[in-house]
């Protein structure tokens, strides 16, 4: 890969990779479909001569101020509202983690449901997915979320499932997002390449464990492996599903089946193996050897006994040890080189984009496209600081069309009332979402961080929203005097 990455982007596969490889099927969905659009508009905006064999502007795309078709509110409003649950479920973990407190802490070990999906079309896929575990979510927050505090890894169905209703905040209203990801148990947000290393700083955080077995994966068996070697057998409870483990091996096989059955291009599919019977037989005996060992059919007779347990576990670290973050560690699990690549193409990108000392704006709708991708690669790497300072440039550049063309009291090609209203309605409404969204991600602070930060992201979104703004109508003169 070059050493100054272009920010003209002719080949994305590292962009899609990084995506596919932060956080499952789900969040790689929403984040490709925003990528897609930008990609997208490159792409027309090149079949229609608007972009020079370089890539960049041609003299007609300098004259066009704003491309209407080019604006995706929605896609921009779940990228980013699903990357603030994520980090706002960690944040809610992380001031558990951090709180003195009596209530007895919990370390959930779970299995994670299996998921594949094919396209049905462009823009459809169809999923195909186990919900053992979604429900065993479910009826363990119920049993213990009132006394004790759980703590879980986010699952990627855990996102599918837990943002369905919060979906309605995406558009801004991040306070009530925030309060949404506070779940029964908490979620931590664990990346591939250290995972191993934040469930052995957890487990030496929590009182108590209860392990989940509804697969036999490496995962899950090194997680128990871990308790043991470590001294923690005593302090754990396994919920034993044989069912879901079978129901897992039926996944398995139709997994391997479906490239097969050409029935349709494949958007996520999953390596998995069966488990045979002798497999769930010898790894439940082995289990009962060390650990209290439920199975679900008795997990209710058998939750008294259970909650007696975790009342009884003694802390086992200090203070100062206990009460401590985990770190949000959201970047794509990906080898040290793509990774260096993608971070010097975010840097490239607000060097172009920034309004007080990157390039004159030549092109307004590239321009603006080009700061969306900045919001990309920024969240890509969990620095939603970086993603909220971009996204007051947009809403500067929303704010200086709107007032625009509100003065001109026409939209160039909207010849009737509706389209112009409608199109000042577009301007409004993005302009006021990246405004809200721009603020919660520079008021938010670092996901281990609790104070006031709003002097110093007024003073960032500000400096940033008034400089877009004068750099807008530097082009929009300039464009008229020609």
């Amino acid at each position: 890969m070059p050493d100054t990455p272009s920010t003209i982007i002719r080949d994305a596969t590292p962009l899609y990779d990084g995506a596919r490889a932060l956080h499952g099927y789900f969040l790689y969905t929403w984040f490709t479909h925003f990528l897609g659009v930008l990609l997208h508009n490159i792409q027309r905006w090149r079949a229609a001569g608007l972009l020079d064999e370089d890539g960049r502007a041609s003299p007609a795309f300098r004259q066009l101020p704003v491309d209407f078709n080019a604006l995706d509110l929605e896609k921009l409003a779940y990228f980013c509202g699903i990357y603030f649950y994520v980090e706002s479920a960690h944040k809610q973990a992380n001031y558990r983690l951090m709180h003195v407190t009596t209530r007895k802490r919990v370390l959930y070990l779970r299995g994670f449901d299996y998921e594949a999906a094919v396209a049905a079309s462009d823009t459809l896929a169809v999923g195909i997915a186990t919900v053992d575990t979604t429900r065993f979510n479910h009826t363990l927050s119920e049993l213990l979320g009132a006394e004790f505090d759980l703590f879980k890894a986010m699952s990627p169905k855990d996102l599918y499932w837990e943002t369905i209703g919060p979906q309605r905040h995406f558009y801004g209203d991040y306070a009530a997002l925030i309060r949404s990801a506070n779940q029964p148990i908490r979620s931590v947000h664990l990346n591939a390449l250290h995972w191993k290393d934040d469930i052995a700083q957890l487990a030496g955080q929590v009182d108590y464990f209860v392990v989940y077995v509804s697969s036999i994966t490496e995962s899950v068996l090194w997680e128990m492996h871990h308790l043991i070697d470590t001294g923690r057998a005593p302090l754990t409870t396994v919920v034993f599903d044989r069912q879901a483990i079978l129901t897992k091996n039926i996944h398995a096989d139709l997994y391997k089946d479906i490239p097969a059955l050409a029935i349709g291009p494949v958007r996520w599919l999953p390596s998995r193996e069966r488990s045979s019977d002798d497999d769930i037989r010898a790894l439940r005996d082995e289990l009962e050897k060390v650990f209290t060992v439920i199975d679900i059919e008795d997990l209710d007779a058998e939750a008294p006994a259970l909650m007696a347990r975790i009342r009884a576990a003694a802390p086992v670290q200090p203070d100062a040890q206990r009460n401590t973050w985990l770190d949000f560690r959201f970047y794509p699990a990906l080898d040290d080189a793509t990774l260096d690549y993608l971070r010097r193409l975010d840097d490239a990108l607000w060097a172009e984009v920034e309004p007080e000392a990157g390039a004159p704006i030549d092109a307004l709708p590239f321009r603006i496209n080009q700061i969306l991708l900045r919001v990309f690669t920024a969240l890509l790497f969990g620095q939603h600081r970086d993603a909220g300072c971009a996204l007051a440039v947009y809403a500067g550049i929303m704010k200086t069309l709107l007032d625009h063309y509100t003065a001109a009291g026409r939209v160039e090609g909207f010849d009737s009332p509706d389209d112009f209203a409608n199109g000042l309605g577009a301007l409004t409404d993005h302009h006021a979402t990246a405004a809200a969204i721009s603020w919660a991600f520079l008021c938010s602070g670092q996901p281990h961080e609790f104070g006031n930060y709003t002097a110093a992201a007024r003073a960032d979104y500000d400096r940033l929203f008034t400089a877009a703004r004068q750099q807008t109508e530097a082009f929009l003169r300039a464009l008229h005097a020609t």
